[in-house]
């Protein structure tokens, strides 16, 4: 099948499930997001969230019928709201085997993010799967790399509660790499004025999906599979270029899930 087909049948479903999904109409969504900024997925303006992330899942609830109302909340309080029922669905979180228990994940991711080390122009530094105490290694207050470390090796950690102090170790020389995502992270180093000083080390360390979860309420189960059903079509339409065209995320997000529907 070629690709063109291809696009034309998915296309063709997310049309035939679009038609079927009016059963929620004015049927309102609670979804927990964490109370800070995710540059390049997501952002707080006056209570509203903003960013692809938001308008992705926005766009597809719709197709549901269900309007959808984010609410920002300190993380461990998502989660726990989550666990007990309190809302409906979580926004932006990657599954772990606990989670899997008080959640249904929509299979279809809805971004990935990739990891990096960031360091001083010009630096000699690259990350070959092994780390060792010479190398010293910088990460955010909250970051949690305990069992990439385990697996490959134990650096020096300096932990920092501020880019700004993080970028400023890295051009004095005081770390010799900063690990980071590398959307949110390129964002603070433009805002923050070290373009010309600091820059990712490729390669990419890993690249991490994230996803939008239902809480375990009576008949969520179904409607996680088939919003998976509909995000992982509406890659291919034009409403998801629109997306694109319109966060400035054409050059550095083109993900695409492809269903099986592909490979027949």
């Amino acid at each position: 099948m070629s690709f063109l087909h291809a696009r034309r049948c998915l296309y063709g479903v997310f049309l035939f499930l679009l038609t079927c999904a009016s059963a929620h109409a004015g049927q309102q969504l609670v979804v927990g997001v964490e109370d800070k900024d995710w540059p390049g997925h997501y952002r707080w303006a006056e209570g509203t969230l903003e960013g692809i992330d938001a308008d992705l899942v926005r766009a597809v609830a719709e197709k549901f019928g269900y309007e959808v109302a984010f609410r920002p909340f300190p993380w461990p309080r998502v989660i726990s709201m989550a666990e007990d029922k309190a809302i409906d669905a979580v926004l932006d979180l990657a599954p772990t085997e606990q989670r899997n228990e008080f959640l249904y994940f929509v299979s279809t991711p809805v971004s990935v993010e990739s990891t990096v080390f960031w360091v001083k122009k010009g630096s000699s530094f690259h990350y070959t799967g092994k780390f060792d105490r010479s190398m010293r290694i910088g990460l955010m207050h909250g970051s949690d790399w305990s069992g990439r470390f385990a697996r490959e090796g134990t650096p020096t950690i300096k932990v920092f509660h501020t880019y700004k102090a993080a970028f400023n170790s890295l051009v004095e020389g005081r770390i010799d790499a900063f690990g980071g995502y590398l959307t949110p992270t390129r964002e603070h180093v433009h805002r923050l004025g070290f373009e010309d000083l600091i820059e990712p080390s490729l390669p990419i360390i890993w690249e991490l999906p994230y996803y939008f979860a239902f809480t375990r309420k009576k008949g969520y189960e179904e409607l996680a599979k088939r919003f998976s059903e509909v995000l992982a079509v509406f890659f291919y339409s034009p409403a998801y270029d629109e997306l694109l065209e319109r966060h400035g995320g054409a050059d550095m997000r083109k993900f695409r899930s492809f269903p099986e529907v592909i490979d027949q």
